[in-house]
Parts: structure tokens; C-alpha cells; sequence
């Protein structure tokens, strides 16, 4: 097995805990009263298509009820719409209406703009380092979620 150095352990905390906080921050600031799970479900509705309460009710770590009351909240707000799953007569699907779309473009907007806006204080130098670092954060992103998918 593979041992893992102090310096990569030491890394992966400040990752986890600083990727925590932004994600924290980012849907506190952009969030516009809807939950950070709602959110998350808008996103992974937009980014994977339709899918099962029940696949959104695992992908959040949530109970199936609340999930479910998510997603009816959601309904009456015009964000998500339900459709027979096509492998499955007795299941739905849930799907982003095309406002649900809209919100979460904006969403992502607004997040953007909290960011750039804080990140065009720094210096030269300091973007420089923050441009090189997003592959490998993406890279790191995609290896976990690689180990998740097995």
C-alpha cells in the first residue's frame, strides 16, 4: 500500500477545509433563500439530466422523504418538472423546467461574481498562482470522483 507523506496530508486538510468553506460561502452568497441542497440538485439535474428522487435523495445523503419534499417544493415553484421514466412505468423523473435552467445559470452567475469581484484584489502574481492551481483542483476532483463511481 502506498504511504502517504506528511506534506500530501497536510495539503489534502487545508483542500477539504478550504473547498468546504467556499462551497459553504459561495451558496450563502449566491443562494438567494434556497437551500445549498436545493441548489446542488438544481446543478446535478442541469449537468446529468433527469434522474429519480431517490438517485437525488443518495447523491445528497438525504432521507427519500426529504428529498421528495425538496423536489415538491421545487414543483410549485416552477424549477422542476416530473416525467414517466421511460425504463420504468411505475417511476418518474425529475427534470429542470426551463426556469429551473435560468435559476441555476444565475445561481452559478452570482457565484462567479462573488469570486471575481474578491479576486481581482489580488495581486498579479497571486491569480497567476490561482489560474494554475483550478486544473489540478479539477484534476483532484475528477480522481475522487473517479474512486466514488467503482
Amino acid at each position: 500500500m502506498n504511504e502517504i507523506s506528511t506534506q500530501a496530508s497536510d495539503i489534502a486538510t487545508g483542500v477539504a477545509i478550504a473547498s468546504g468553506t467556499m462551497a459553504r460561502l459561495l451558496g450563502r452568497a449566491a443562494g438567494q433563500g434556497r437551500s445549498v441542497t436545493a441548489w446542488r440538485v438544481l446543478s446535478v439535474l442541469d449537468r446529468l439530466g433527469p434522474q429519480r428522487v431517490g438517485e437525488l435523495a443518495i447523491e445528497q445523503r438525504v432521507a427519500q422523504p426529504t428529498m421528495t419534499g425538496l423536489v415538491i417544493r421545487m414543483e410549485n415553484d416552477q424549477l422542476l418538472q416530473r416525467q414517466p421514466d421511460p425504463d420504468d412505468g411505475r417511476a418518474s423523473l425529475v427534470k429542470l423546467t426551463d426556469a429551473g435552467k435560468e435559476a441555476v445559470e444565475a445561481y452559478r452567475q452570482r457565484a462567479i461574481m462573488a469570486l471575481a469581484g474578491d479576486i481581482s484584489s489580488f495581486s498579479a502574481k497571486e491569480q497567476e498562482i490561482l489560474a494554475q492551481a483550478v486544473p489540478l483542483l479539477q484534476r483532484l476532483n475528477d480522481q475522487v470522483a473517479s474512486k466514488l463511481d467503482r
